[in-house]
C-alpha cells in the first residue's frame, strides 16, 4: 500500500537524519577537543624551546597556556624531553641580519632551506602556525626579544598531526559504518515498528468496504419505497429532497469503497497496456456536457489526436473523470471549464483548469489530502465530501505519474504528467 510504503519511508527517514545529526555533533566535537589538544601540546612544545634559549627568548617574557585544552607542564620533569623533538631556530636582527642559526637537532633542512623556510614563515604574517614540507608537518613560532631581535624556532610536529588525522579518519569511518549498520537494522525493523499503524489502517479500510456494502441495501429500500410514495401519491418537494439526499448518501459511499480498494492496490496488481489516452479524454469530457449546459457553464478542450501511452483504462478513465467533475462542480458561475492534453518532449501532459475567483489565499498543498476542502463556507453548497481528489492522488501514483495543483490568474489549473 503507497500510504504504508510512504509512512515507512519517512519514519526511517527521520530516524536516519536525527541519527546523522547526533553523530556528525558527537564526532565534531571529538575531533575538535582532539585537534585542540594536539594543537595547545605543539605550542606548548614551542613555548618551551623558545623559553630553553636565552638568546631567543627570555622565560620570564613567555607565558604558559591557560587555554581549556591546556595540559600541565611536564617537560621540566622529563629531562629526555629535548632529545625528543626535531627543532631548528633562528634568531633575526631587526634589518634582517641573521645573528644565529640552530640546526644541531634536526636533519630535514639545510642551512639554505632554513633561511627560505624562515623567511617563508616571517612574511606569512603569522605569528604561530604550520606549514607543509614534503610529506612532514612543521609548526613554528615568531616571538620578539627586548632587543627587537626576531625569533623563529620551527618544529617538526608531523607524529602529532598523523595521529589527529588518523583519529579523524576511524572516527569519521566508524561513523559512517555505524550510520549505514543503523540505517539497515532500521529498515529491516521498521515494519515491526509500524506494524500496529498497518493494522489499524487495514482495520478502517475493510470497515469501510463493509460498511459502505451494508448501508447500500437501506438506501435502496429507502430510494424503492420514496419512488413508490411518488407513484401512488405524486411527487412533492418532500420526496424529492429524500431522493436527493440519498443520491448523495449513495455517491459518497461509492467514494469511500472506490478509496479503500484503490489503497489496497499495489503497482503490481495493475497491468499496463498501450491505451489511446485521447479517445478517453474526449469520451470523459464529453459525459460532462450537459451538466455544464445545466450550470451555464462552458466546457472547452483541446486533445491531441492518437495520443497513446501505457496505463489502465479503467483508472485513467476515473482520473479524468474526478479531475472534470471537480473543475465542473467548483467553476465560478458563467466561468469555463478547459481540458488540454498535449505531449511535450518525452511526456504526456494533461492539464484540467476552472475558473475559481476566491483562489488566492487557498492552501493548495493540502488538495489531495483525504476530506479536505479549501473554502468551507463556499464549499458548503457543493456536493462531495473532499474525497474525490485524494482519489485521484492515489491513482496517479499507481499509474507512475505526476499530479500537481496551482492557482494561475483566477484559474484552479490541475496538471498530470506521464512519461511516454
Amino acid at each position: 500500500m503507497n500510504v504504508i510504503r510512504r509512512l515507512r519511508r519517512k519514519f526511517i527517514l527521520i530516524s536516519t537524519t536525527t541519527v546523522i545529526i547526533i553523530v556528525v555533533g558527537v564526532l565534531g566535537l571529538v575531533n575538535t577537543i582532539a585537534y585542540m589538544r594536539v594543537y595547545t601540546h605543539i605550542e606548548s612544545n614551542l613555548m618551551y624551546l623558545a623559553q630553553n634559549n636565552k638568546n631567543l627568548m627570555p622565560k620570564e617574557m613567555l607565558q604558559n597556556s591557560n587555554s581549556l585544552f591546556g595540559e600541565i607542564d611536564w617537560s621540566e620533569n622529563t629531562p629526555d624531553f629535548p632529545y625528543q623533538i626535531r627543532f631548528f631556530s633562528l634568531l633575526m636582527e631587526e634589518n634582517g641580519q641573521i645573528k644565529e642559526l640552530n640546526l644541531k637537532n634536526i636533519a630535514a633542512f639545510t642551512e639554505k632551506e632554513a633561511i627560505e623556510y624562515a623567511s617563508f614563515v616571517l612574511n606569512s604574517g603569522r605569528t604561530t602556525g604550520f606549514f607543509k614540507k614534503d610529506r612532514a608537518t612543521y609548526a613554528f613560532l615568531i616571538t620578539e626579544n627586548k632587543n627587537n631581535d626576531v625569533a623563529i624556532v620551527i618544529m617538526d610536529c608531523t607524529p602529532d598531526i598523523s595521529i589527529v588525522e588518523d583519529f579523524m579518519r576511524v572516527s569519521i569511518t566508524l561513523g559512517c559504518l555505524s550510520t549505514l549498520l543503523y540505517v539497515i537494522i532500521l529498515a529491516i525493523l521498521s515494519n515491526f515498528a509500524i506494524k500496529p499503524f498497518v493494522r489499524n489502517v487495514e482495520n478502517q479500510k475493510r470497515f469501510i468496504t463493509n460498511a459502505g456494502h451494508e448501508l447500500k441495501t437501506p438506501i435502496a429500500i429507502i430510494s424503492a419505497n420514496t419512488e413508490a410514495m411518488e407513484l401512488i401519491n405524486g411527487k412533492n418537494q418532500w420526496t424529492e429532497s429524500i431522493l436527493k439526499q440519498v443520491r448523495r448518501l449513495s455517491k459518497m459511499i461509492n467514494d469511500l469503497i472506490i478509496l479503500a480498494k484503490v489503497g489496497e492496490k499495489t503497482e503490481s496488481e495493475i497491468i499496463f497496456t498501450k491505451i489511446n489516452f485521447s479517445e478517453i479524454a474526449i469520451e470523459v469530457v464529453k459525459s460532462f456536457e450537459q451538466m455544464a449546459i445545466e450550470q451555464k457553464k462552458q466546457l472547452e478542450y483541446k486533445i491531441e489526436p492518437d495520443v497513446f501511452i501505457k496505463s489502465e483504462g479503467k483508472c485513467l478513465y476515473e482520473l479524468i473523470n474526478i479531475l472534470v467533475d471537480n473543475a465542473v462542480k467548483y467553476c465560478d458561475d458563467g466561468g469555463s471549464v478547459q481540458t488540454e492534453l498535449i505531449t511535450k518532449k518525452k511526456e504526456v501532459i494533461l492539464s484540467v483548469s476552472n475558473n475559481y475567483a476566491d483562489g488566492k489565499n487557498v492552501d493548495y498543498s493540502r488538495f489531495f489530502e483525504r476530506f479536505y476542502r479549501g473554502d468551507i463556507s463556499h464549499s458548503s453548497e457543493k456536493a462531495g465530501y473532499g474525497i474525490g481528489l485524494s482519489i485521484a492522488n492515489e491513482l496517479v501514483q499507481l499509474l507512475k505519474g505526476k499530479i500537481q495543483v496551482k492557482y494561475i490568474d483566477g484559474r484552479i489549473i490541475f496538471t498530470i504528467k506521464f512519461n511516454l
